[in-house]
C-alpha cells in the first residue's frame, strides 16, 4: 500500500476579485469625501503656475552649441542637417522650460498639470524668471526640487493609503521614513533598470534605423512593447509599499503576484486610467495661461488623478484581499492505493 499525497483544488471561490468599475467608483467617491487630499497637487501646481520660474537657457545653451559643433564635424553634411534640427528643438524647450517643474517626480510624485506646460504668462501679466547663473547652481537647485517633489510625493501616497483603508492606520515619523527609503530605493531602481534596458535597444534600433528606416520605426515600436510588458509587473509597487509594513522585496514580489493573478483586468484599469487622466488634460489646458479660468483646469487636474490614485488604491487591496483568501486553493488529502 501506498500513500500518495495530492492537492484537490476547491471548487469554491471565497470573496470576489477586484473589479474595475467598482474600484473606480470608490476611488472618485473616496476623493469627494476627503477634499484635503487635492491641497498638495493643487498648491504645487499654482505656485508653478503663479510663482516664479527658473530658466537654465543661460547655462544649457553654450553647452548645446558646443555638442552641436562636434557632431557637425563628426558626421556628414546630411547629418549635420539633422543636428541642427535636433539643437532648434533643445532651444525651443529651453525657452519654456522651468527647472522648478521637476518637483513633479516619478514615479513617486504628485501629479502637475503646470510642471510640463512652460506656461509663462500668469492674470497678473509675465512670470517672474530668473536665470541659473553656472551648472553648479543648476545642479543645487534641481537636487532640491527633487527631493522635495519626491517627500511630497511620499506624503500624498501616504494620505492616499490612508484614506482608502477601512481601518485606521497610525503613520509614526519612523513609519513614514521607512516606506520613503523604499519607495527611494525603488525610484532608484527602476531609473538603473529603464537605462539598462533602453540604452541597448536605441543602440540596436539605430543599427537597424540606418540599414532600413522603416524596420526601424517597427524596431523602434517593439522595443517599446518589449520595455512595457518588462515593467508593468511593477506598477502596483507603490500601493504595496505605503499600504503594509512589509519590507521591499515583498512589497515587489506583490505587485507582481497581483498582476499575474488579474493580468487582463489590471492591465485593463492602467490603460483606463491612463486614457481617462491624458484625455482629461486636454480639457484642462484648454484655458490660456493668463486667465483664472486655468484654476478650474488645476482643480479638476487635481480631483481626476486623485480619484484615479486612489481607485489603484482600492484595486490593490481588493486584489490582495482575494489573493489572501484563494492562494490556498488546493489542500493536501491522502489517498491510498
Amino acid at each position: 500500500m501506498v500513500k500518495l499525497t495530492v492537492m484537490e483544488n476547491r471548487t469554491k471561490v471565497i470573496g470576489t476579485p477586484p473589479r474595475l468599475m467598482n474600484a473606480v467608483t470608490a476611488g472618485f467617491n473616496v476623493t469627494a469625501n476627503h477634499l484635503y487630499l487635492l491641497v498638495l497637487p493643487v498648491l504645487i501646481d499654482v505656485f508653478l503656475w503663479l510663482g516664479p520660474h527658473v530658466s537654465v537657457k543661460k547655462v544649457m545653451t553654450p553647452l548645446m552649441a558646443e555638442v552641436n559643433t562636434f557632431f557637425r564635424q563628426a558626421n556628414s553634411p546630411e547629418m549635420a542637417q539633422r543636428i541642427q534640427g535636433v539643437s532648434e528643438l533643445w532651444e525651443q524647450i529651453f525657452d519654456s522650460f522651468n527647472l522648478l517643474g521637476l518637483i513633479r517626480t516619478l514615479p513617486i510624485g504628485i501629479p502637475s498639470l503646470m510642471s510640463s506646460s512652460g506656461a509663462v504668462d500668469t492674470p497678473f501679466g509675465a512670470a517672474r524668471i530668473s536665470e541659473v547663473s553656472n551648472v553648479p547652481v543648476m545642479l543645487s537647485i534641481w537636487l532640491t526640487v527633487i527631493v522635495v517633489g519626491f517627500f511630497a510625493g511620499c506624503v500624498y501616497l501616504c494620505l492616499l493609503s490612508q484614506a482608502t483603508s477601512e481601518k485606521k492606520i497610525k503613520l509614526s515619523l519612523a513609519i513614514f521614513l521607512n516606506k520613503a527609503a523604499q519607495a527611494f530605493v525603488i525610484t532608484v531602481g527602476f531609473f538603473i533598470l529603464l537605462i539598462a534596458l533602453t540604452f541597448p535597444a536605441l543602440m540596436l534600433v539605430s543599427v537597424i534605423a540606418l540599414i532600413n528606416p522603416v524596420l526601424g520605426d517597427f524596431a523602434l515600436m517593439f522595443a517599446g512593447f518589449l520595455l512595457i510588458w518588462i515593467l508593468f509587473p511593477l506598477v502596483f509597487t507603490p500601493q504595496a509599499i505605503f499600504t503594509g509594513r512589509t519590507g521591499l522585496r515583498l512589497s515587489i514580489m506583490t505587485s507582481i503576484r497581483l498582476v499575474r493573478h488579474f493580468l487582463p483586468g489590471a492591465g485593463l484599469f492602467v490603460i483606463i486610467g491612463l486614457v481617462f487622466t491624458q484625455g482629461m488634460d486636454v480639457l484642462w489646458r484648454v484655458p490660456p495661461a493668463n486667465s483664472w479660468l486655468t484654476l478650474v483646469g488645476i482643480i479638476g487636474h487635481a480631483f481626476i488623478y486623485t480619484a484615479v490614485f486612489a481607485a489603484s488604491f482600492i484595486y490593490f487591496r481588493s486584489g490582495l484581499r482575494w489573493m489572501l483568501e484563494n492562494l490556498q486553493t488546493a489542500q493536501p488529502q491522502e489517498i491510498q492505493t
